[in-house]
């Protein structure tokens, strides 16, 4: 488990006309030379405004993002008020944007003043594995509605052995008649609610 940690807050929400999976640049799985992946952590709620001078400056990045409803309320030309609501994108882990660069200009990030820590990296190889299974979620979640929650009952531990969540860990929880996977991404120490079918999915239980 990596020592990076982050916790829910509220987060600069990014509004688009038509909210598609983001884009993902893969060469930040493959390093060479003195290449690093790193967590960056940015100054509070410029996550998008540093996503976009890395690719500005050619650096390889990568910002995890999820949709979520935003209600609105307006005022007519008639005084009347009404609400409405729209999809709007928002950062998965508030604060953060993953870098991929040379170990010796790593520091320079600090020199756009929207940087104020870079988190340090133990084992590489595990959280270039992590950061594949962030992207996993992120896929999944823009294809159904997932539930982010900071303290959830626990129940049995799974691990889901095929298919988009294949290697991930979880716990099993009935909520509303239905199944519910709740899947921990323990390097940022939160968890994410999603509901599938487990009948599609080959599980083994795991040791609590």
């Amino acid at each position: 488990m990596s020592k990076f940690r982050v916790f829910s807050r509220i987060s600069w929400l990014k509004t688009m006309n038509e909210v598609d999976c983001p884009e993902f640049d893969e060469s930040i799985l493959t390093l060479s030379g003195t290449e690093v992946v790193r967590p960056v952590k940015t100054t509070p709620l410029h996550e998008f405004k540093f996503r976009d001078y890395c690719r500005e400056k050619g650096i390889v990045s990568y910002l995890p993002l999820r949709k979520v409803w935003q209600v609105r309320n307006q005022t007519s030309a008639k005084g009347k008020t009404y609400s409405y609501s729209k999809e709007v994108l928002r950062p998965m882990f508030t604060g953060y944007v993953f870098v991929k660069t040379p170990l010796e200009r790593l520091r320079t990030l600090f020199e756009t003043k929207l940087v104020t820590k870079i988190i340090h990296v133990v084992d590489l190889d595990a959280f270039i594995e992590e950061v594949k299974t962030v992207r996993q979620v992120e896929l999944v979640g823009f294809k159904q509605e997932l539930e982010f929650n900071a303290d959830i009952a626990v129940g049995d531990r799974f691990q889901i052995q095929n298919g988009v969540w294949e290697g991930v860990t979880g716990w099993l929880t009935c909520r509303d008649k239905k199944f519910k996977w709740t899947v921990q991404i323990e390097f940022v120490n939160q968890t994410i609610t999603t509901t599938i079918n487990p009948s599609k999915f080959k599980m083994i239980k795991l040791d609590s």
